[in-house]
């Protein structure tokens, strides 16, 4: 039956070496079938016991059919600790081509799994965060959509108001005119006595809804007026809650860009700590 020295001699040779390895390292070999070594040094390897077979379809067993090295990461489920478990074929000292037996090394991933856990969470929560934020700035953008509409339809109010006014102005300007016609027709309906009468009724009703029209446009201006001054209040309220609006919404910008590049910074230690 072919033989390797260096599987004879391996545990000697992991003697020698394991001062220069870290705490969290250990060895272990097999023949073809059943595990036959392995060092305790460190750790107890748990899926390593001597003399028993090892496992189809793990390290040695991959190691031996493929002839070639495999590395496996190991979930704590399994074991009860994270292990990376790198196993390398072993070949007859006179065949350099048929494999006798493995020779491996197990490594506690504790710390990178740990590490891999945090960042996860962290992207997981930045993530949340980011989406959040994201969802806020539009709704600060949207606030400050409605807040530039609602200022300019309060300008264009404003505007109106003081069309009211000038037409107001208008009008009694009108009526003052109207008022100096059924005054002098008033007059003349005197110059022509009985035959007037009729006719200074009618300058004198003429008088009265000059009068009145007059006093209606004043009342009309005042109470435009009271709109106008109320406008001008709303419009300067309006004004800044569109400044604070678009404060908001570049203050949540620049959240979003900061969440953004940690998110990235994350996403890189993430990237890291899934190739310790």
């Amino acid at each position: 039956m072919p033989t390797s020295r260096f599987l004879e001699e391996f545990p000697y040779i992991v003697k020698m070496l394991m001062p220069l390895f870290p705490k969290d390292t250990t060895f272990y070999a097999t023949d073809l079938e059943n595990f036959i070594f392995k060092d305790t040094t460190n750790f107890d390897v748990p899926f390593v016991k001597v003399g028993a077979p090892f496992a189809k379809g793990g390290p040695a067993d991959r190691a031996i059919q493929t002839k070639q090295v495999v590395i496996m990461e190991i979930d704590e489920s399994y074991y009860g600790m994270p292990l990376k478990v790198i196993a390398a074929p072993a070949f007859a000292d006179d065949d350099k081509t048929k494999v006798v037996g493995a020779y491996g090394i197990a490594v506690r991933r504790d710390n990178a799994f740990n590490l891999r856990k945090v960042a996860d969470t962290y992207q997981k929560g930045m993530q949340e965060i980011a989406a959040a934020i994201e969802e806020t700035a539009a709704s600060a953008s949207e606030i400050t959509v409605s807040e530039q509409k609602l200022n300019e339809e309060i300008s264009a109010i404003s505007g109106l108001a003081s069309e009211i006014i000038k037409v107001l102005e208008y009008i009694k300007s009108i009526a003052d005119e109207t008022k100096m016609l059924g005054l002098n027709a008033a007059i003349e309906a005197a110059r022509a006595g009985d035959a007037g009468k009729g006719f200074g009724v009618v300058a004198a009703e003429i008088r009265k809804l000059s009068e009145s029209s007059k006093e209606t446009a004043g009342k009309i201006r005042e109470l435009t007026r009271q709109i106008e001054e109320k406008i001008n209040i709303a419009l300067k309220s309006s004004e800044v809650t569109l400044r604070a609006t678009q404060e908001q919404a570049a203050a949540t910008q620049e959240m979003n860009a900061g969440i953004q590049e940690l998110t990235s910074m994350l996403e890189e230690l993430t990237r890291i700590a899934y190739e310790i």
